[in-house]
C-alpha cells in the first residue's frame, strides 16, 4: 500500500469527522463512562490528538524509508513498512473505515504498535531504538479508546505479524547493518509533536477525559 493511499484515507476520515463529529461523540461517551464531563475545548483537544496520532503513520513510514536509504537497507525497511500498512486494506477490518476518523483508529493503532514493537526489538539487539519517538504511551491511550475485545484482537494480529519469519529476518538484517556500519540513523525530530515527550502530549490532551 502506498503512503499516498494512507494519506488519502486520513484526509477523507478528517473530512468525515468535520461533518459528523463521530469521534468527538465517542470521546464524550468514553469520558462519561470514566466519570468525567469534559468541556468542548477538552473534546476538541482530544480529537486533535487522535488526528495527530493517525498522521504519525505516514510520517513514521517516510522517516523509516529515509533512514534505511542512508545505509542501503531500503529493501528490508520496505518489507517492514509493507507489514505495517497491510491492515489498512484488510477485509477483516475490526472498526469499519466508513466511520471516518473513528473508523481508522484500529488501522493506525495496528501500524504504530507494530512499528514500536519493531523499534523495541531492534533496541534489544542493537542497544538503541529504531525510532527516537517512543509511542507506547500514545498507543496505550488509543488502545483504551478502542476498547475490548477489539484492542486484544488487534494486539494478537500485531504479534502474529511481528513474529513471522519475514519480519524477524528484516529486523535481523537492519541490526546486522547497524553492527557493521555503526548506529542506524534514527530521525531525531518529530514534525507533529515537536520536542515534547509522548507522555506529556497524552496527559495534556487526554487527561481530563480519563483516557491518559
Amino acid at each position: 500500500m502506498s503512503l499516498e493511499t494512507i494519506e488519502t484515507m486520513i484526509k477523507d476520515a478528517l473530512a468525515d469527522e468535520r461533518s459528523t463529529g463521530r469521534l468527538a461523540n465517542a470521546l464524550r461517551a468514553r469520558a462519561a463512562s470514566h466519570g468525567h464531563s469534559p468541556g468542548e475545548p477538552e473534546v476538541a483537544g482530544a480529537v486533535n490528538f487522535v488526528r495527530e496520532y493517525v498522521e504519525h503513520v505516514p510520517a513514521y513510514l517516510r522517516d523509516g524509508l529515509e533512514a534505511a536509504g542512508m545505509v542501503g537497507r531500503e529493501t528490508e525497511m520496505s518489507e517492514v513498512l509493507r507489514e505495517a500498512t497491510e491492515y489498512w486494506l484488510t477485509e477483516l477490518d475490526i472498526i469499519p473505515d466508513r466511520l471516518g476518523l473513528l473508523g481508522i483508529l484500529d488501522d493506525a493503532y495496528y501500524s504504530l504498535t507494530l512499528m514500536q514493537s519493531v523499534s523495541d526489538r531492534y533496541e534489544e539487539q542493537s542497544g538503541r531504538p529504531l525510532f527516537s519517538r517512543n509511542l507506547k504511551a500514545a498507543n496505550a491511550s488509543i488502545r483504551n479508546l478502542i476498547g475490548e475485545p477489539a484492542a486484544s484482537q488487534i494486539d494478537m494480529y500485531v504479534g502474529t505479524r511481528l513474529n513471522a519469519d519475514p519480519m524477524t529476518q528484516m529486523v535481523h538484517a537492519l541490526t546486522a547493518m547497524s553492527a557493521h556500519r555503526g548506529a542506524f540513523p534514527i530521525p531525531a525530530g518529530d514534525a507533529i509533536w515537536g520536542d515534547r515527550t509522548t507522555e506529556e502530549i497524552v496527559k495534556a490532551r487526554l487527561g481530563r477525559l480519563g483516557l491518559a
